[in-house]
Order: C-alpha cells, then structure tokens, then sequence
C-alpha cells in the first residue's frame, strides 16, 4: 500500500488478466439422505421437495390416489411430550383430544435405526384427511415424522413409512 500511493496527482489504471471459468460449474448438491446430524434411506417413489425452515426433510410421497407431504421435524428434549403432540395433530384434523392412556393404547411400537420409537395412525374419515405420526427419541432430542394424506393413501404407504423411520440414524 505504502508503494502504490504516491505524491503525484496522475491516475493509474490496471489489467489483471481473468482466469477461464469452466462454461459448466460443476454441481454439487447436499445428499438427499443427510441432514442436521441424521441419516435415513428414503424409498424410491419418494420425492425430495422443499418444506418449512422448521423441518429436517421433506418429501411428496406418491400413492394411487395423490401425494401425501411427510415432513421430519427436530425437536430438542421430549419436544412437549407425546399427548400434547398428539392432541395438537388430531386437533389439525378436527378430532377431539384423548388422554395419554387412551393415546397409549392406540400407539405402535416399532424398533429402528435410533432405537425403540412409536407410530400412530390419526384418521379423521369424514375430512377425508389422516396422518401418520412417529416419535423417535434420539439423545437429548426428538424426531417427528408426521406423513399427511387420504386415509386410503395411508394405508397403502404405511410400509414405506415404518421402513423410513427405521432407518433414520444419527450421522457422524
């Protein structure tokens, strides 16, 4: 700096030659299967979409009948527990609230990839609206994995979503 500034009154111009940018950038992309500390296997018809800043991972999930939206939510600690969580989704579908017994009593507990974790299936066949809920603890933190759809629809993916949520995993 000190030898470029001078006493004299003049202007100087510079040309730095430019390097050659490729005329493709090549493309790099996060992996589908990654986020925030977790992985996870998706099943194939399942698209990634774009969701909530909220949520870990989105995906429109094809069924014959339309697409459901199954989001993957992160919460830290027991994210408000299982019966406000609960109650909170079947209040989205017009259902009155149950107890922690009676949700209890309806729960399904599977075994994954992060451990024990349980699934709900909340349907409101009037609305023609139904989701499908997983709560997996993971550590001093909890994953929500909530799938919208027809109750039909549902139905026919409730497989693919088991297989999903058994495969989540914390990465390093």
């Amino acid at each position: 700096i000190l030898q470029s500034c001078g006493q004299d009154t003049h202007i100087r111009t510079y040309r730095i030659a430019k390097t050659k940018t490729p005329d493709i950038a090549p493309r790099v992309e996060a992996p589908e299967n990654k986020s925030a500390g977790f992985s996870w296997k998706k099943p194939e018809s399942w698209i990634p979409s774009s969701g909530s800043s909220m949520r870990l991972a989105s995906f429109d999930v094809p069924f014959s009948g339309g697409i459901g939206d199954l989001s993957v939510i992160q919460l830290s600690g027991t994210g408000g527990g299982v019966e406000a969580n609960v109650n909170r989704w079947r209040k989205q579908l017009n259902l009155e609230p149950q107890s922690l017994s009676e949700i209890e009593k309806e729960m399904i507990e599977n075994k994954g990839g992060l451990g024990v974790y349980n699934m709900i299936r909340i349907i409101n066949e009037e609305m023609e609206s139904a989701f499908l809920c997983a709560i997996l603890p993971a550590g001093n933190q909890t994953l929500f994995v909530k799938l919208s759809a027809k109750p039909h629809g549902i139905r026919e993916i409730e497989t693919d979503f088991i297989l999903f949520c058994s495969s989540l995993i914390i990465s390093i």
